[in-house]
C-alpha cells in the first residue's frame, strides 16, 4: 500500500496562471491587489471587519497577544490539545501558557475546568490577562459557555481557528469570536499557498495596528523612520494570489478551474 498523506494540497492550472500573471504584474513585494481581494474576501466570509493577512497563523497569534498588551510576568490560558504555536506565541512576549484541558465532546478547552481555575485564581488575584481558545480539527469551540465565562472576568479571547476556516458554531463564522481570531495556510490546512496565516479582526483600530507592526513598524515617511520595533510579517502578494483560487474552491466546492460563480 502507497502513503496516504494526510491533507495533500490540491494546486492545478489556474493557481499557477494567478500566481503567473501576479509576477507578470511586477506585485512582488509583501504587499499588492491580491492580497488587499484576499484580506477583504476572506474577512466578508467570517463576519469580521477587518483581516490581515501574514506570514503564518504563528504571526497572527503573536501580533494578537502583542496587541492586547501581553508581557512579562503576565499568563494567559491556552488549550492543552494543540500545536505548539498556540502556547509559544506566549512565550514570545514573555508571558507564561496556562495550560486547561479538554472536555471529551469536543476535545477543546473545557468549559466546567475553565471555570474551576477563573474561580480558584479569582480569589488568589491572579486571572490571566487573556485566553487563547483554539478550534480543533475543524471543530469549534463551546463558545456558548466560554465566551461568558472569560467576559465575567473581563478576559479578552483570541480565537485559534487555525484549522477551522469556514466553520460554523450556530451560525456564527470560525475566527468570528473574541477580541480576534486566527487563521493559518499552512501546507496541512483547510486552504493554503504553502505558507501563510491571517489576523481576523472586529476592530479596524487593531487591523490597522497589526498591519503596522507587521511591515517594520515604519512610520509614514517618504524615508525609513522606525519609532518601535516591527516585524517582517505581511503575506506575500504571489502567495495570495495562490490562496484566492484555494479560497474559491473552498466556498463554492468547486474542482474546476472556472473563477465566475
Amino acid at each position: 500500500m502507497g502513503r496516504i498523506y494526510l491533507s495533500p494540497p490540491d494546486v492545478r492550472q489556474l493557481e499557477r496562471e494567478l500566481v503567473n500573471a501576479a509576477l507578470d504584474s511586477n506585485w512582488v513585494a509583501p504587499v499588492g491587489p491580491d492580497l488587499d481581494a484576499f484580506e477583504r474576501e476572506v474577512a466578508i466570509a467570517t463576519g469580521v471587519h477587518a483581516a490581515v493577512g501574514l506570514t503564518s497563523g504563528t504571526a497572527a497569534l503573536h501580533l494578537a497577544m502583542l496587541e492586547l498588551g501581553i508581557t512579562t510576568g503576565h499568563s494567559v490560558f491556552v488549550s492543552t490539545f494543540t500545536f505548539a504555536a498556540t502556547a509559544n506565541a506566549v512565550a514570545y512576549v514573555g508571558a507564561t501558557p496556562v495550560f486547561i484541558d479538554c472536555d471529551a465532546l469536543t476535545w477543546n478547552m473545557s468549559p466546567d475546568l475553565v471555570a474551576e481555575e477563573l474561580g480558584r485564581r479569582a480569589r488568589h488575584g491572579t486571572l490571566p490577562k487573556a485566553a487563547i481558545v483554539v478550534d480543533l480539527y475543524g471543530q469549534c469551540a463551546d463558545y456558548d459557555r466560554l465566551l461568558p465565562l472569560f467576559a465575567e472576568y473581563g478576559i479578552p479571547v483570541v480565537e485559534d481557528a487555525a484549522e477551522a476556516l469556514g466553520a460554523t458554531y450556530r451560525g456564527q463564522r470560525a475566527g468570528s469570536f473574541g477580541i480576534c481570531g486566527v487563521m493559518s495556510f499552512n501546507g496541512n490546512k483547510i486552504i493554503t499557498c504553502s505558507g501563510g496565516g491571517m489576523l481576523l479582526c472586529h476592530d479596524q483600530t487593531l487591523a490597522s495596528r497589526a498591519r503596522h507592526l507587521a511591515t517594520q513598524a515604519r512610520g509614514p515617511y517618504p524615508y525609513y523612520e522606525h519609532n518601535e520595533i516591527g516585524y517582517n510579517y505581511r503575506l506575500s502578494n504571489i502567495l495570495a494570489a495562490l490562496d484566492v483560487v484555494s479560497w474559491h474552491r473552498s466556498r463554492t466546492g468547486s474542482h474546476d478551474d472556472d473563477m465566475s460563480t
